[in-house]
């Protein structure tokens, strides 16, 4: 029996009084006059008792909106955490708000659940008042909430360090009285700018990154300066991307600033001690222009010094260069050191004859250090004479061969000498493979950290090398090979490589027939491209490009109605970061096209003309905001390689599209909205709204010779059951999301049998991710008494997130050991989880390099006390191999870890909104140490045990402020 609500019926009432009362009975009226003003104040009151449930179903939709909400919201950081930006305070606090919002509403609605009723009529009509007009209010403060979050600013950059660590480069033979030279200039207060000047190749950079090294953390001078920066001003710079560049380095973000570029930079550095490093500047520029302070009008007050280096010696008279220091080749003698050095002592002893005939080497070198290096290490393993006197042939022969055709640098004899000696560490690479993977290094922009997992993928879909376990290893190799011969050189991590200016236009200059067909490979990648007409005017001067690269620019969109390019092969225009939009006939002037990326980009929609690209082999889509795949896709019958991870936008998958590309070997959707693989692939709807199912990639496993890599997101168990058992398609990246599931669950080598059909995808795993399992509370892994069957491990598993588990309380290891189970995990990350209290058994991870926790708000200790005590004193506890800890938002954190706790090989730790953390571990202090960051407030907050220890390591602090 559904009831009528009390406001209705007293609204009835007022009204069918005032309908009684008689016009012209004074009394009738005054009381009519009074109770209807009474009864709109007392009616909304009364709804409060009424509409409770109402309120509290209201309250509910409000907050699973707000849920939804927060849910892109973190997916956006996630994103913008991988692109190397640092989540808001804002971000962070409207988080916080929403995770307590969240809590309360659960309580009400329990509290509601519980309220007892007699045929829908509450028996306590105070409390369900109360309930009812709080939840009303709630709802209001979950809208506003809501409508907060879809406006929040997520993140921004990352504050630097206050200097930045440049790779150590060995054998600075005959350099050491330049580094003198500069180091006495620095310490003269008469000389404010320095500018480091000679060819390309001369050992200019190797100099000023010894000078920058001095400054260190730990190091003697490391006080000297507040801040020390860094940055490249090459051939394409302009003042802009110069102050661009600073700025990045100091942390300022100079478009949210209504100053104009250049005060931004004058006020933060005018009441500061810095060093300004200016590598390998083309062009001069004023210092008012770009922002610095000049040296020498702070008086005594503050330290103010810029350093150069260039290869004209105009540029230091443009720059007011107070001290010049000019970089020649170096002597017969020292040349003959650096290159022996290079060379190494087991292949100078390896034949009498070779110390003769590397002195001819050497001279041929004309002491360029680039040179003497790049040769030098090509010849290390060169042991017999009749190959170096086969080199020493090639050298003198290729003194009147094309080289004197090139076109790239025809400054001097100087330049063209340094190209035909530097070619021939290109020619002596021992396949032809290897030289192709040399050559596309170039394509990225200069001085560009370059990530190696990127540049084999590249190789991947270039055909360089194939898509399997084994070829990874080789591409790896290939790296190893270029940087062992000075190709390639260290970047600013493990994870990356860079390349030499002068290297990358040798490349350049190789890949264009040695200069012949200058754009046969057009790069302009990191230039600052922005409008469409200027990609417009560089694609009509292009007619025979093969290869084109505006990777890295600002471009907003493309033109349309460009020119035909029959010859272009490879396209990459990924992060360009603006790019929102593709026009439709883009596609039909590069019908040849095999290679096209547009990852990091902001495009959302693929044009339907993909289509006709009939011969493209690779297509990536990463970190985009596409929302569908065009059902055109499915006409790329060659297509090998297609790639949408992170594609958090991407709700549909036409069905027909994955299980036509039947020569595909590389399929990522890991970590992608879309994770509903329908087990019968929606025929019960029609075409147009049927979306990709499992069954697709059974026709799809039936068709290829073998899927090598899946990334793939599920939401099913039974879909996890049947990816597990298709036989020609091996699953490397996993995403478990949102999937329904018991309280616990258990991973066990009988229910891998029974649930999973065997092993296969857990030993083929090398990134998963768990995320959104609301209900999980429990995860246990147990061996069962089978240490003996290694088949049932993650052997190769190298990434693990879990992610959004709100429940999870424990992590249980039984009968099992950590360190075969996991033996090659380097990365551990865990978010959201706010019931976890410790993850004591990370300690047991053999090779974990990266540990982050975020937003873990009952976890007391990272490592509780309880793990030391189980150790014996012969073998203290150690995080052995952890480089980088981040700890964020832990809101009850008191402790990291027992003080016995070492970490010998540590790195970078970040500690952010973890205000209860007093003290940091006694022995975090390794030879590796490079920053700890934190808030000022923070910082100041700890406690030490000696003062002695906070001095030793407040070098290594960085402000986050």
């Amino acid at each position: 029996m559904k009831l009528v609500p009390l406001s209705l019926i007293l609204q009835f009432f007022a009204t069918y009084w005032n309908s009684l009362v008689l016009p012209n009975i004074p009394v009738a009226t005054d009381v009519a006059g009074k109770l209807i003003p009474l009864m709109e104040v007392i009616i909304p009151h009364l709804r409060y008792l009424t509409e409770s449930r109402e309120n509290v179903k209201a309250l509910t939709d409000a907050m699973d909106g707000l849920k939804a909400t927060r849910a892109s919201v973190m997916d956006n950081i996630d994103i913008a955490e991988r692109e190397g930006q640092r989540r808001t305070p804002e971000a962070t606090d409207w988080l916080n708000r929403v995770e307590a919002e969240e809590g309360e509403v659960v309580k009400m609605k329990e509290a509601c659940r519980k309220r007892k009723r007699v045929l829908g009529v509450p028996l306590n009509w105070v409390s369900s008042y109360k309930a009812g007009e709080r939840a009303k209010k709630k709802a209001k403060v979950v809208e506003g909430l809501q409508t907060e979050g879809r406006s929040i600013v997520v993140a921004r950059r990352l504050p630097p360090s206050s200097i930045q660590e440049m790779p150590a480069v060995p054998g600075v033979v005959g350099m050491e009285s330049n580094i003198n030279n500069v180091l006495l200039h620095l310490a003269n207060d008469d000389v404010g700018i320095i500018a480091i000047w000679g060819m390309g190749g001369v050992g200019k950079t190797t100099v000023l990154s010894r000078i920058n090294n001095s400054f260190l953390p730990g190091s003697e001078r490391s006080s000297e300066f507040d801040h020390v920066i860094w940055t490249v001003a090459s051939k394409e710079c302009t003042l802009e991307k110069l102050q661009k560049g600073i700025a990045q380095k100091l942390g300022l973000d100079l478009e949210a600033s209504a100053q104009p570029p250049n005060m931004v930079l004058f006020e933060n550095l005018k009441s500061k001690n810095f060093l300004l490093l200016l590598d390998d500047m083309w062009r001069g520029f004023e210092l008012e222009d770009v922002g610095i302070p000049r040296p020498g009008t702070g008086g005594n007050q503050h330290k103010r010094k810029v350093i150069l280096t260039t290869r004209s010696q105009d540029v230091c008279g443009k720059m007011s260069a107070d001290a010049e220091i000019k970089m020649n080749c170096l002597g017969q003698r020292e040349a003959l050191d650096l290159f022996n050095f290079h060379l190494g002592k087991q292949t100078l002893s390896s034949h009498p004859d070779i110390p003769e005939l590397a002195g001819e080497v050497t001279k041929e070198c004309r002491g360029l250090p680039l040179a003497l290096k790049t040769i030098g290490r090509a010849m290390r393993n060169r042991r017999e004479p009749k190959h170096w006197r086969h080199v020493i042939k090639l050298l003198k022969d290729s003194k009147h061969a094309e080289i004197q055709e090139m076109e790239i640098l025809p400054e001097g004899d100087e330049e063209r000498d340094m190209f035909r000696i530097l070619k021939l560490s290109y020619d002596n690479l021992h396949d032809d493979t290897t030289r192709q993977c040399f050559l596309s290094c170039c394509l990225w922009p200069e001085d560009y950290p370059i990530k190696k997992s990127e540049l084999i993928e590249c190789w991947m879909g270039l055909g360089l090398i194939d898509e399997s376990n084994r070829n990874l290893f080789w591409g790896e190799d290939h790296i190893r090979i270029l940087e062992g011969v000075c190709l390639l050189e260290p970047g600013d991590d493990e994870e990356t490589v860079r390349m030499h200016d002068v290297i990358r236009d040798l490349a350049l200059w190789i890949a264009s027939d040695c200069g012949k067909n200058k754009n046969k490979w057009f790069v302009q990648a990191g230039v600052g491209l922005e409008e469409a007409i200027d990609v417009k005017q560089k694609w009509i001067g292009i007619e025979a490009a093969e290869r084109i690269s505006l990777m890295n620019n600002l471009i907003r969109m493309l033109p349309q109605s460009l020119p035909r390019r029959p010859s272009l092969k490879v396209l990459m225009l990924q992060r360009n970061m603006s790019l929102r939009w593709i026009p439709s006939d883009l596609f039909q002037c590069m019908p040849a096209l095999t290679y096209l990326d547009l990852s990091n980009t902001i495009l959302e929609e693929l044009p339907k003309e993909i289509g006709i690209l009939v011969q493209l082999q690779y297509l990536n889509l990463s970190f985009t905001y596409i929302k569908a795949l065009p059902k055109e896709l499915a006409c790329l019958k060659e297509l090998k390689y297609l790639l949408l991870r992170s594609t958090a936008l991407l709700l549909r998958i036409p069905r027909g599209v994955i299980s036509n590309l039947s020569k595909l070997r590389h399929l990522d959707l890991f970590g992608v909205m879309y994770a509903g693989w329908q087990v019968d692939g929606g025929r019960d709807r029609g075409d147009e709204e049927a979306t990709a199912s499992l069954e697709e990639l059974e026709e799809l496993n039936s068709k290829v010779t073998l899927l090598t890599t899946l990334g793939i997101t599920v939401n099913a168990v039974l879909t996890l059951q049947k990816l597990s058992r298709l036989e020609n398609v091996v699953t490397r990246c996993l995403c478990v999301k949102r999937m329904s599931s018991s309280a616990s669950i258990q991973l066990a080598p009988s229910i891998a049998r029974a649930q999973l059909g065997g092993f296969k995808m857990l030993k083929s795993l090398q990134e998963l991710m768990i995320t959104s399992c609301q209900s999980l509370v429990k995860l246990e892994v147990d061996g069962e008494d089978q240490d003996n069957d290694m088949d049932w491990r993650l052997p190769d598993l190298e990434n693990l997130e879990l992610n959004k588990l709100v429940k999870l309380k424990v992590i249980e290891w039984r009968r099992v050991s950590i360190s075969d189970f996991l033996p090659q995990l380097r990365s551990l990350k865990i978010v959201i989880c706010y019931e976890l209290e410790n993850v004591n058994w990370v300690l047991q991870l053999p090779r974990l390099e990266i540990l982050q926790m975020k937003f873990c708000a009952k976890m007391r200790q990272v490592i509780d006390d309880s793990v030391s005590s189980h150790v014996g004193h012969n073998s203290p506890p150690s995080f052995r191999c952890l480089k980088t800890l981040v700890l964020y938002t832990l809101n009850s954190l008191t402790s990291i870890c027992d003080q016995a706790i070492s970490f010998p090989s540590l790195e970078i730790i970040e500690i952010t909104h973890c205000d209860e953390l007093k003290q940091l571990p006694v022995k975090i202090m390794g030879s590796n140490l490079r920053e700890i960051r934190g808030s000022e407030g923070w910082w100041q907050s700890l406690q030490w045990q000696d003062d002695k220890i906070k001095a030793s390591l407040l070098p290594y602090f960085r402000s986050s402020r």
